[in-house]
């Protein structure tokens, strides 16, 4: 990840959605299963923020990720695949709404 800006401390930690767990880390690792790509059995497992705070994951081999432009609202996020949403313990991405883990 780049810099230190707040987008990229709030995004730190774990997120679950039903069965779903996607999990930043410090060290700009992650797990993010809805970055799925069944052609090559890959999901994403890096990202970086830029400094606009567009959320880019990406996998080692470069066959799964996307590119999510963050949003001002919860609505703007649940409108497209594109977009995603961070504030507090909410985060929206892929229309998919994850509460931060405690």
């Amino acid at each position: 990840a780049c810099g230190n800006n707040s987008t990229e401390k709030a995004i730190v930690g774990t997120w679950v959605y039903g069965n779903d767990i996607v999990v930043f880390e410090e060290d700009g690792s992650c797990v993010a299963p809805f970055t799925y790509n069944s052609s090559w059995m890959e999901s994403a497992n890096r990202y970086t923020l830029t400094e606009d705070e567009k959320l880019v994951l990406s996998s080692r081999d470069g066959h799964a990720g996307g590119s999510y432009e963050r949003v001002e609202t919860e609505e703007e996020a649940l409108e497209s695949r594109h977009n995603y949403y961070l504030s507090g313990d909410i985060l929206i991405i892929d229309r998919d709404t994850y509460t931060k883990s405690k």
